[in-house]
């Protein structure tokens, strides 16, 4: 891996990475996406989650809202 790499900031993520991060299933990941509360684009098929997106979600739960 070149260098420069190694310090770039992870900026999405991966269903499986996100159930890790929140302590979750990835089923329930997956139900986050379907309901709209966490929002997810599609590349090659594959779900990823962005960085902006988890924290929005994070902040979000935290001040009180409901998973």
């Amino acid at each position: 891996m070149p260098k420069e790499e190694q310090h770039l900031p992870q900026l999405v993520f991966t269903v499986e990475e996100i159930a890790a991060i929140l302590k979750v299933s990835q089923k329930s990941v997956y139900r986050l996406v379907d309901r709209k509360q966490l929002h997810a684009i599609k590349a090659l098929r594959h779900l990823r989650i962005s960085k902006k997106s988890l924290d929005g979600f994070i902040s979000a739960t935290s001040e009180g809202g409901a998973l």
